[in-house]
């Protein structure tokens, strides 16, 4: 998942088996060429298992548990989520927790867990994703699937998206069971697959084929937000409510194929790039969106003393110039209050001295909540300028909001004020896309937050090299995840 966080690279999620029986064998995967180590790529030990809600305790079982999560290979493409669903089967079926288990195409797999509260009918789903992306081997310090344990910190693709975050939402779950804490509301644990792809075989065929999970669900808790610790020290709990949409777009110029040594002016890739070069040179308007506006509100105090009056009104100071162009040097800053475009893909020729009888573009545009893809396709359209160019959609959402006003909202203030008292907590729009798209099309409201503590160091290596999580980090998350849960419950007592 690509999508700033805040003023950064976002985190995909912020950030088994299970004590008591074996392990199944988990194979060897092989990323870049790169095997987990001889130690680790062996069936490990029973984790142990937390009997109290003790930090030492929870560290030590979200600990052996994520590592051996890092290690079943899901790496997307192909995904091959089901390894991963019948692992997280194990661990619920130690605990007496009966899990389902549904393949929307072979080896892509989701699973569905529920526990059973005292006031049906308004259910919290914690969801993540199993997938992960590709890892470089050559980049990395360690092998990217070992789950190699140094200087606390578990090291792996998916340590922080999302698998870090969905060993915590699965401790935090079985706690429940375990410990026999009563629940107010069911609450429902799923793991889906294909997230990095865009959810088809994941979140976005759940809503579809499988309704009854969400059926009686009011509030999903997902990737997209956590407890951010700035450079001054504070900690900010950023909640994420929208997010950009993905429009993806193929844009593909027609021509005569020939000889390289003499080209025509007007070949396909000619045409693609002459359009393609107008297109780079395109700008969408600034807006500044209320909850953007939030966000830079509350990281006003960290910014320039002259600058900070700016940023309480940050509409109004985009319309200085100079301000203006300090503020869009930022990319990670300058997605957030328009909409963005790249070009990620181009293809044409097969060989060195063939003009093409066709050449074509990939294009990523991210646009704000409440704009329509349809009316953005027709202005991209009119700034390629070249009527004979063909526009295929690949991938076009419409972004939604979820509602701030809301007990689970409340339930995420009462927990910070008790854990970082006069901690800011702050709505976010995020640059890309989650699986909160998807349920939220469907009327449920998602907020994109885990209380993990995050560093921004921690942030950009997502989707990047020597992706690792604090086992610190790792084992507070469970235990305030707990504790929200709790909160939620108290908050509907009331």
């Amino acid at each position: 998942m690509r999508r700033p966080w805040l003023s950064h690279v976002t985190l995909c999620g912020l950030i088994h088996i299970v004590a008591g029986c074996a392990s199944p064998a988990v194979q060897p995967s092989e990323v870049g060429g790169a095997k987990p180590s001889d130690a680790l790529a062996a069936p490990l030990t029973e984790c142990p298992r937390a009997s109290t809600l003790e930090t030492a305790a929870i560290a030590e079982e979200a600990t052996c548990l994520l590592r051996r999560y890092i290690q079943i290979d899901t790496t997307n493409p192909p995904g091959n989520e089901i390894a991963a669903a019948r692992f997280l089967a194990q661990v619920l079926e130690r605990e007496g927790i009966t899990a389902e288990i549904v393949e929307s195409a072979p080896g892509r797999a989701n699973l569905i867990a529920r526990l059973k509260g005292k006031s049906p009918g308004h259910a919290l789903m914690l969801m993540h994703h199993m997938d992960v992306v590709p890892a470089s081997a050559a980049e990395w310090s360690v092998a990217p699937l070992s789950g190699v344990l140094e200087a606390g910190n578990v090291w792996g693709r998916g340590s922080l998206d999302n698998k870090g975050a969905g060993v915590a939402e699965l401790l935090a779950f079985v706690l429940f069971q375990r410990l026999a804490v009563p629940l107010e509301r069911d609450l429902v644990l799923v793991a889906v697959a294909d997230e990095e792809s865009g959810g088809t075989w994941g979140a976005r065929w759940l809503v579809e084929q499988r309704p009854d999970w969400f059926k009686d669900v009011e509030f999903v808790l997902n990737e997209g937000g956590g407890v951010l610790e700035l450079p001054t020290g504070q900690r900010l709990y950023s909640v994420e409510i929208a997010q950009k949409a993905p429009l993806w777009l193929r844009v593909t110029a027609r021509g005569t194929s020939g000889h390289g040594g003499a080209p025509s002016p007007n070949s396909a890739a000619a045409v693609l790039v002459r359009a393609l070069a107008r297109l780079e040179g395109h700008s969408f308007p600034i807006e500044v969106l209320p909850e953007v506006q939030a966000v830079f509100a509350a990281r006003a105090a960290g910014k320039p003393e002259a600058d900070r009056p700016r940023y309480m009104n940050l509409s109004a100071s985009l319309g200085e110039p100079a301000f203006r162009a300090r503020f869009l040097q930022d990319p990670h800053d300058a997605a957030l209050v328009r909409n963005t475009l790249a070009i990620t893909m181009l293809a044409a020729s097969p060989k060195e001295n063939v003009v093409a009888d066709s050449a074509s573009a990939v294009l990523d545009a991210r646009l704000l909540p409440g704009q329509d893809p349809a009316a953005v396709t027709r202005q991209i359209s009119a700034v390629l300028a070249e009527p004979a160019l063909e526009i295929e959609p690949l991938l076009s959402w419409q972004a939604h909001r979820s509602p701030r006003d809301t007990a689970l909202f409340a339930a995420i203030q009462r927990l910070a004020e008790e854990r970082h008292p006069g901690a800011p907590v702050t709505t976010n729009v995020i640059g890309g896309f989650t699986d909160c798209n998807a349920v939220r099309a469907k009327g449920k409201t998602c907020y994109g937050f885990l209380p993990l503590h995050i560093t921004f160091d921690d942030i950009a290596r997502i989707h990047g090299k020597d992706e690792r999580i604090s086992v610190e980090a790792l084992s507070q998350a469970v235990i305030d995840l707990h504790a929200l849960v709790r909160q939620l419950g108290a908050g509907a007592a009331r």
